[in-house]
């Protein structure tokens, strides 16, 4: 390739290329001299220019012009300096100085404009933000574990800080143990039936328990997902501890024995006071008339409060009936 062709070629591209003997500058294309700006002159030295450029920019670290006089003195190449520099646009833009020696006392300068990288890594600090809040916020427990194609639980390769402190384990120490050294043994057959159903299936609800570290049980609802990850088959695993909720159910249950039980007492205490009032109105006519007429009396009043009580008993049932239909 001829030398017009190479200076064809460095001039289309975006990256500022410069080369300089010694003091001088041989060689700039077009975007090295579109960045100099008004800096560039008529053979001017190349530190001379790029100091021109920093304090252009507002740029005055001392570090930064120690960095460059170094690599240009000991001949050693400065590698990716970041600058942040006014592009020809007028843009504030990143840019990455790199010098180092070609042979022959010339060195290359290269400044690469690399704004769109920066938007990339810092877009990516904010999605691995948004990530590493939504693993590891929240109440629920998260572990992503790897299974055979057999369908069984393999090894953890991801937990979350949840399910570290639930289960009483450091991150480094469940990440070293097998999904099911937190399965209780009573359980091991349930989970593998459950794990093996998202061979055919992408998600599976469940309630199960966890075994602590101390030996103690947690009771969980789990909603685990298949997915492939890296080639491979894993289990997302989110579980939620339903102590509270299983504690709430038993107190329901409780509650609604005792109704039921105080129904079938309201049914049988009519009987139980209906009986001796047949026997009580027997003797109202064995005696005085007035005091007969004063009984007879009373045991009407008494078979309204009884009527009373079959009503409230005909309404304990509906509601009986309401809470089997929606709470049992």
């Amino acid at each position: 390739m001829s030398d017009a062709s190479l200076t064809s070629f460095a001039d289309a591209l975006e990256d500022g290329i410069l080369i300089a003997d010694g003091n001088t500058i041989t060689y700039a294309n077009d975007a090295f001299r579109r960045l100099a700006g008004e800096g560039f002159g008529d053979d001017p030295d190349p530190m001379d220019l790029f100091l021109s450029i920093l304090r252009e920019n507002g740029i005055l670290e001392h570090t930064v012009i120690a960095e460059v006089k170094d690599a240009l003195i000991s001949k050693s190449p400065l590698r990716r300096k970041e600058l942040l520099l006014q592009s020809p646009t007028g843009e504030r833009q990143w840019y990455e100085l790199s010098i180092k020696e070609i042979g022959g006392g010339q060195t290359l300068w290269v400044l690469r404009g690399i704004t769109r990288w920066k938007k990339a890594e810092a877009m990516l600090r904010e999605n691995e933000e948004k990530y590493r809040r939504l693993f590891h916020g929240g109440n629920d427990g998260i572990v992503v574990y790897t299974i055979s194609s057999t369908g069984e639980p393999e090894a953890f390769i991801e937990v979350n800080d949840i399910a570290c402190r639930r289960l009483g384990y450091s991150r480094d120490e469940l990440l070293s143990r097998s999904p099911l050294d937190i399965v209780p043994p009573g359980h091991v057959g349930e989970i593998l039936r459950e794990v093996k159903k998202l061979l055919v299936s992408d998600q599976i609800l469940f309630e199960t328990e966890q075994a602590r570290s101390d030996g103690s049980i947690c009771p969980v609802e789990i909603n685990a997902h298949g997915m492939m990850l890296g080639g491979r088959r894993v289990i997302v695993s989110i579980s939620r501890d339903i102590t509270e909720r299983r504690r709430d159910s038993g107190i329901k249950q409780a509650a609604y024995r005792q109704i039921e039980e105080n129904i079938e007492q309201f049914a049988v205490l009519g009987d139980h006071i209906r009986n001796p009032l047949t026997v009580i109105l027997g003797y109202a006519g064995c005696g005085d008339e007035a005091i007969g007429e004063e009984i007879r009396a009373q045991v009407e009043i008494i078979r309204g409060y009884l009527d009373q009580l079959d009503q409230g008993w005909i309404e304990s049932e509906k509601v009986r009936s309401f809470l089997r239909r929606h709470y049992c």
